[in-house]
Order: structure tokens, then C-alpha cells, then sequence
């Protein structure tokens, strides 16, 4: 059985006869774009809100609220709440305090 050649295939599909289009083609088409636009408008809901976040004036916001808390933040004691996690977790027992003093020399 002969394969037939690539410029054979070529040279009868360029003869051959163009099909024609259903009635309803163009309609078919105009609904597909329908759908189409839908279905990219309702994914382009969270791609809108990250553009939204990185306009300059958000960017500036963000930045100037991480500036406030990391200067305010730090400057609070946080020696009462962390000693008062040690005793309620009982920690203190592994401090020099509780241990014999034969051991400390």
C-alpha cells in the first residue's frame, strides 16, 4: 500500500470544494463570544482586586501602616507577658532559682 504524498494530499484538498456554512454559523459564533466573555469576566474578579492592591496609592497606604506597627509594636514590654507564659507553663523549673545550691558550685 503506496503513503501518499504531503503535496498530493495538498493538491486534492486545494480541488476540492469548500463546505458550506450552516444558517445558524454566525449566531453560533456571537454566542460562543458570549460565552467566552462571561466565563473571563467572572475570572477576572480576583486579578481585579490584586490591580486594585497594587496601584501607588495602596502600595503607600500598606507601607506607611507596616511602618506604624513596626515602630509602635516593639516599643511595648512584653516582659510581663512572656514571664507570665513561663509560670503558666511552668518553665521556671529549669531556672538557676529552683536548683539546689550544691549544684551551682
Amino acid at each position: 500500500m503506496k503513503k501518499p504524498d504531503l503535496d498530493e494530499l495538498l493538491a486534492g484538498y486545494r480541488q476540492a470544494a469548500i463546505p458550506e456554512l450552516p444558517g445558524s454559523f454566525s449566531a453560533d459564533v456571537l454566542r460562543e463570544i458570549r460565552l467566552r466573555r462571561a466565563e473571563t469576566s467572572s475570572e477576572a474578579g480576583w486579578f481585579s482586586l490584586l490591580a486594585a492592591c497594587l496601584r501607588p496609592g495602596m502600595i503607600a497606604a500598606g507601607l506607611s501602616i507596616a511602618l506604624v506597627v513596626g515602630v509602635l509594636v516593639p516599643g511595648r514590654d512584653h516582659r510581663d507577658v512572656n514571664s507570665m507564659a513561663a509560670a503558666g507553663l511552668g518553665l521556671n523549673v529549669f531556672s538557676t532559682l529552683n536548683m539546689p545550691s550544691d549544684l551551682l558550685r
